[in-house]
């Protein structure tokens, strides 16, 4: 662990306030776009953009959402209902049910428990959980893309960097589902936490926060593989190695404690890895490299919402990596590792499903990104077109098409 970095000039409130109304903008244009849609499918460049049905549900549904609509219909929440789509039903169910009773059985395994956790302890306090997640997944997105945007210019120095990342963060095609009721938003939340305290030397804090971030993304444990990194790097003393220590230990026991749990309830910790193949995930194997590299372009492989490759998927899994080099020859090995290790996750599990919205992870490439964007034209461009991708992914969201 380094000395404690400069302090951020930028303020949290003013950047809270930006990145609340931008989740509350989101949340609304998603809730219009429902009745907003031609008669039939719209395909630019292969890819379907609108013309979708409202009521449309997944693929081999067990018409499990279709009961999840009646039930939040049925509620004042019946306005936010086109926000829960996906896994959002996964963990309404969850909450509901426990993992042990969920409608898909075993499969619930695969979803850490922060979004349960809060529906659950919502409906236990008499409040709508529908309301309460997706008002928590706002608030938790807008805090952590304000506390980030402070990460960002302390690691850059740079004030401008800081307010580019942050930009960035807000503006990237997935970042929709840091208003949707899902874990992205604490995920966010507790990384940019952990990495603050990162930079003010506190382990304890650190190491608690990477805890935390474990429980919404499991990735996230790579802010303790890039700890103990930095120690066998940069800092080969004794207290070095205790402060690395600490830090790697609190993000394994966020992963300890959620397969404890499952264990409990399943009989086995690794019921929810061994789930993942339901999803077209493979188990381990030095062959999964490739296999996640062809799931990019071969259009045989089975995916979901029939899609027929993961290009952009894995043109955002190759943008990450290339700013994690950058991050690691210009800022250390701690933050070259932590932005890569989510992406050699990806390409473990042999595909890139979901790679543009799982390596939100992966945060200090956002940093790189606003670095490397100081041409006002370029950077200008780059916003325009990752709102113009949000967009649309947005809209295929809410209408139960496969984005991300």
């Amino acid at each position: 662990m380094t000395a404690p970095a400069p302090p951020a000039t930028l303020r949290f409130v003013p950047l809270f306030g930006v990145a609340l109304a931008v989740r509350t903008a989101v949340v609304a244009l998603g809730v219009l776009l429902i009745p907003v849609q031609p008669p039939n499918p719209v395909i630019v460049f292969g890819i379907g953009v609108a013309g979708y049905p409202a009521d449309m549900v997944s693929v081999g549904d067990d018409h499990g959402p279709k009961q999840l609509r009646e039930r939040i219909n049925s509620t004042s929440a019946s306005v936010i209902e086109p926000w829960y789509r996906w896994d959002a039903t996964w963990f309404a169910y969850l909450a509901e049910q426990g993992y042990a009773q969920n409608r898909g059985g075993h499969l619930g395994a695969v979803f850490p428990p922060v979004m349960p956790g809060v529906l659950a302890g919502s409906e236990a306090l008499g409040l709508n959980p529908f309301w309460v997640g997706l008002l928590a997944a706002n608030l938790a997105g807008a805090a952590g893309a304000a506390l980030f945007a402070q990460v960002a210019e302390r690691v850059a120095r740079d004030r401008e960097v800081g307010v580019r990342a942050f930009v960035l963060l807000l503006a990237f095609p997935t970042a929709f589902f840091y208003s949707a009721p899902y874990h992205e938003s604490f995920g966010l939340l507790f990384t940019s936490l952990a990495l603050i305290a990162w930079l003010d030397a506190r382990p304890w804090c650190c190491g608690g926060y990477a805890m935390l971030s474990t429980f919404a993304r499991l990735q996230s444990v790579a802010i303790g593989a890039a700890a103990v990194a930095h120690w066998l790097v940069n800092d080969r003393t004794r207290r070095g190695f205790w402060r690395a220590a600490l830090v790697t230990l609190g993000s394994l026991a966020g992963i300890a404690l959620f397969w404890g749990f499952i264990a409990y309830e399943f009989g086995s910790p690794f019921v929810g890895v061994n789930a993942q193949a339901h999803w077209g995930r493979r188990p381990l194997s030095p062959t999964n490299l490739w296999y996640a590299i062809e799931s990019i372009y071969d259009p045989n492989l089975s995916r979901p919402g029939g899609a027929t490759q993961f290009v952009p998927e894995g043109l955002v899994a190759l943008l990450v990596v290339a700013m994690a080099v950058r991050a690691w020859v210009r800022r250390g090995v701690f933050w070259g590792l932590f932005t890569l290790l989510p992406v050699a996750v990806l390409t473990a599990t042999g595909t890139f499903l979901s790679a543009h919205r799982l390596l939100l992870v992966s945060t200090p490439a956002f940093i790189e990104l606003g670095d490397a964007l100081r041409n006002r034209l370029y950077y200008r461009v780059t916003v325009g077109f990752f709102v113009l991708a949000q967009l649309v992914l947005l809209n295929r969201y809410v209408h139960w098409q496969w984005a991300g």
